[in-house]
C-alpha cells in the first residue's frame, strides 16, 4: 500500500502577535508526539520557530537559500531534539531575499520544495510571517489546510476581512484545494464581555475551533526555555488547551 504524502497545514494571520509562533511550535511537537512523523518549516524571518530548536546563529543553510535556488529541501532539513519532529529553519536572511530575484515560479516555489520530501513526513506545519507577503502566499499555495490564530480583540478581527479576501484569492489563482480548518483563539481572557461580542463576528467569516488557547505566562517560560509548551510544562492549562487542539486538527483533516 502506497503512503499518502503528508497532510500540510500553514499556521496564518497577517497580524503580528496573534500567536502564530506558539500554535506552529506546539502543533508540530503534538502532531509528533501522536506518532506523526512532522517537518515543521519556519517561513518567518524572525525565526522564532527556529530558536526552539536550533542554534540560528550557526545555521548554513535555511528557507532563504530555496529561495535563492541554492540548496534543495533535503539539504535544509534538520532534525530536532524530540523524535518524529524535523525543522525546516528560517533566519533573517530570508527578509533580505530581493523581490528582484523572484520570477514567475516565486509562489510555488515552497510547494514544488515540499513536493521532493513530503513522502517522508505525515504531516508538515508552516509558520507564516505576519505579513501578506510573498512567503506567506508561497505557504498557502502550498498547503492542504489552513489554521488562523487570533485573539478576540478589536484590532485583532479588524484584518480577517483581508485575509478572508487573500486565502479565497489563492484558492481561485493557485491553490484550489487549500481549506481552512478553523480559526484559533488565543490569548483568551475568558467571561469578558469583549470575548462574548468578537466571537460572533469571527464565526461570520470562519470557522471557530471548539478550543482556545488561553492568557496565561507558562507559554513565555517555555520560550524562554526554548521547549515546546508540550515539553516544558504539560500539566498546565495552556498545555492541555493545545494538547486538545492538536486533536481537533487531526479530526478535522480526516474530515
Amino acid at each position: 500500500m502506497n503512503k499518502m504524502p503528508a497532510d500540510i497545514i500553514a499556521i496564518a494571520n497577517q497580524k503580528g502577535g496573534e500567536g502564530k509562533t506558539t500554535t506552529s511550535i506546539n502543533l508540530a511537537h503534538g502532531l509528533s508526539l501522536a506518532g506523526k512523523r512532522t517537518l515543521l518549516v519556519d517561513m518567518d524571518p524572525q525565526g522564532n520557530s527556529s530558536g526552539i530548536f536550533a542554534e540560528v546563529d550557526n545555521l548554513t543553510k535555511t528557507v532563504a537559500d530555496l529561495f535563492l535556488k541554492k540548496c534543495t529541501a533535503e539539504e535544509i532539513i534538520i532534525p530536532t531534539k524530540y523524535p518524529n519532529l524535523d525543522l525546516m529553519p528560517a533566519k533573517i536572511s530570508l527578509a533580505e531575499v530581493e523581490l528582484s530575484t523572484l520570477n514567475v515560479d516565486a509562489p510555488y516555489v515552497m510547494r514544488d520544495a515540499l513536493d521532493s520530501v513530503k513522502d517522508r513526513y505525515d504531516a508538515v506545519v508552516i509558520d507564516c510571517p505576519p505579513s501578506l507577503s510573498i512567503f506567506t502566499i508561497n505557504a498557502l499555495g502550498a498547503a492542504g489546510y489552513v489554521v488562523i490564530p487570533l485573539q478576540a480583540e478589536k484590532f485583532s478581527i479588524d484584518g480577517i476581512k483581508g485575509l478572508q479576501g487573500t486565502i479565497e484569492g489563492i484558492k481561485r489563482r493557485i491553490n484550489p484545494e487549500l481549506r481552512i480548518l478553523g480559526a484559533l483563539i488565543t490569548q483568551l481572557k475568558s467571561n469578558t464581555v469583549l470575548t462574548k461580542t468578537i466571537l460572533p463576528v469571527i464565526q461570520n467569516y470562519f470557522p471557530v475551533f471548539h478550543t482556545s488557547i488561553s492568557t496565561g505566562v507558562a507559554v513565555g517560560e517555555s520560550h524562554l526555555s526554548r521547549r515546546s509548551l508540550l515539553d516544558y510544562s504539560s500539566g498546565v492549562k495552556q498545555a492541555k488547551e493545545y494538547q486538545a487542539f492538536v486533536k481537533e486538527v487531526l479530526d478535522g483533516i480526516k474530515k
